[in-house]
């Protein structure tokens, strides 16, 4: 790493597809901001990648707003935004869904978006990337993961498109990819029967893993996507092909 690298902050840093976006973006050369919990150990993998480290609830707004002035003074500027939080339900009926659950839902999944980006709009630099991650749930009605999650990754899609306009004016592109299921710790809130059955559907056979997630969202933090803005790019090993 050079002092001309570029700067990518990773909110959701030592999730399993944010860990796999930080070891990604490490080995582009780039400089590492990465934010998580404070009872995470986004500390540690800071260390191991030689980045910086920043506690943050993302569904806290003053706890976002620490931690991205905090960032902000090791950091001058920066040049992508993943923004990797995520949490998940398992509730399928509707008379398991809580309003806690409702609620915690939207906090991290979709309101902790909006108020990253926000807290990133003047840290930016003009001609910048913002990446967002929805779910294969947006549009299947969250069969196996609940209405709340559904309803709240869908947001980050309209989001995600809304951001797209806003930070249009400045070159600054605003992108979302949508998994479907994926190898990380969240996957484990399902049972072993269902996930295999969401493999054996796949018509590539498999579920995602990490890296795959991780590949795309690179390449719409690239110089390559410059055109690109208000997408949502699905990767499912073609489990939906809407």
């Amino acid at each position: 790493m050079t002092d001309t690298a570029k700067t990518v902050c990773v909110v959701g840093a030592t999730g399993g597809i944010g860990a796999a976006v930080a070891r990604r973006f490490a080995q582009l050369g780039f400089r590492l901001v990465l934010m998580d919990l404070a009872a995470s150990p986004v500390k540690t993998l800071a260390a191991e990648l030689g980045g910086e480290a920043a506690a943050i609830d993302v569904a806290d707004a003053d706890s976002v707003a620490r931690a991205f002035a905090a960032a902000r003074e090791n950091a001058a500027a920066l040049d992508a935004l993943v923004l990797a939080s995520g949490v998940v339900e398992t509730a399928t009926a509707l008379a398991d869904e809580t309003d806690e659950t409702w609620s915690r839902m939207l906090a991290v999944n979709l309101t902790g978006v909006f108020l990253c980006c926000r807290a990133a709009d003047d840290w930016l630099r003009d001609g910048g990337r913002i990446v967002t991650i929805s779910s294969s749930a947006a549009r299947s009605g969250g069969l196996a993961t609940g209405p709340a999650y559904a309803a709240a990754k869908g947001g980050v899609e309209a989001l995600t498109k809304a951001m797209a306009n806003l930070f249009a004016p400045r070159q600054i592109t605003v992108n979302c990819v949508a998994p479907g299921a994926t190898d990380t710790p969240m996957l484990d809130a399902h049972p072993p029967e269902r996930i295999a059955a969401i493999a054996a559907a796949n018509p590539l056979g498999r579920i995602a893993t990490p890296d795959d997630v991780a590949a795309a969202i690179a390449f719409l933090a690239s110089k390559e996507a410059a055109y690109l803005t208000g997408v949502v790019l699905p990767v499912n090993g073609g489990q939906r092909m809407d």
